[in-house]
């Protein structure tokens, strides 16, 4: 499966450093190699619900998330940044 990203996103990664851009790269790899991993703190978004398919997120840190959706074809990363990202 490949990944497609939102413009907003690709905006919001580039305001970290690039090693931190680098722990983005690597939870992205666990993600597609084992989305329900314990670190990844994988859920639904309660308030996207109505969405199709729902928004969703994964944990890169305690304080940094990404919103993403996963059609058929392709994982859409929405954005990242802290808890109001939203929506």
């Amino acid at each position: 499966m490949h990944v497609k990203w939102s413009p907003v996103f690709e905006k919001n990664l580039l305001k970290y450093s690039p090693k931190f851009r680098e722990k983005v790269k690597r939870k992205l790899k666990l993600f597609l190699e084992n989305k329900n991993h314990p670190s990844l703190r994988y859920k639904k978004i309660q308030a996207l619900k109505h969405e199709q398919p729902p928004v969703k997120e994964i944990s890169i840190d305690m304080a940094i998330r990404i919103t993403l959706q996963e059609f058929d074809d392709f994982i859409y990363l929405r954005n990242i940044g802290g808890h109001d990202i939203l929506p």
